[in-house]
C-alpha cells in the first residue's frame, strides 16, 4: 500500500497549487480526525493512521475543479497512492446520502465526519457547519438538510458514549 509521507503530502498540495486556506482547513482536518481515531483507538478499534492523517491532508486536493473529489481521487492515482484516494472519494457531504457510494470503511467515515466539523480552519459542532453550507450554498439547501441527520447519527457511530462529541 503507497501512502504519502506528511511531508509528501504537503509537497503534492503545493504542487497542485492549492491555496493556503484550504492547506490550513486540512491541517485542522487532520486534526480532529487524529482526535476521532484515538478515541476509537482506546475502545480497541483499529485505523489506520498514516493512511487516516495523509488522506486528511489531501482530501482538498482537487479543491479548485468541479467534482473536486473526483479530481483528487483522479490526480492521487496517477501519482500512485490509490489507497489515499479511495478514502478522500466519499468525503464530500452529499456521498452520505448515496447507500452505494456512502463512506464504510473506517478512515472514510472518520474524514466524512472530521470534514463536517471544521468550518474554514475552525472546529465547530456539526449542525454549525451545516447551517454555514446552507447558507454558502443555497441551491443545496435541501439536500444538505437531508443529510444533516445522517452526519448526527456517523457522528453518534464513531463517538457512542464519548462525552466530548460536538453537538
Amino acid at each position: 500500500m503507497a501512502i504519502p509521507s506528511r511531508q509528501e503530502s504537503f509537497q503534492l498540495l503545493w504542487q497542485h497549487n492549492v491555496p493556503d486556506n484550504v492547506i490550513r482547513h486540512s491541517i485542522v482536518v487532520s486534526r480532529v480526525a487524529a482526535e476521532v481515531a484515538a478515541e476509537l483507538d482506546k475502545k480497541g478499534k483499529k485505523v489506520n493512521l498514516r493512511l487516516l492523517d495523509s488522506s486528511a491532508i489531501l482530501h482538498d486536493i482537487g479543491k479548485l475543479q468541479p467534482e473536486h473529489e473526483k479530481a483528487g481521487f483522479n490526480l492521487l492515482v496517477k501519482h500512485g497512492y490509490r489507497e489515499v484516494a479511495e478514502v478522500i472519494l466519499t468525503h464530500p457531504l452529499h456521498y452520505i446520502l448515496d447507500r452505494k457510494n456512502r463512506p464504510k470503511t473506517i478512515e472514510q467515515k472518520i474524514l466524512h465526519y472530521a470534514d463536517k466539523r471544521v468550518m474554514h480552519h475552525k472546529v465547530v459542532p456539526v449542525k454549525e457547519r451545516l447551517a454555514d453550507l446552507r447558507k454558502r450554498y443555497p441551491q443545496y439547501k435541501e439536500k444538505i438538510t437531508r443529510a444533516e441527520p445522517l452526519v448526527l447519527k456517523l457522528e453518534a457511530e464513531l463517538y457512542e458514549d464519548v462525552k466530548h462529541k460536538g453537538k
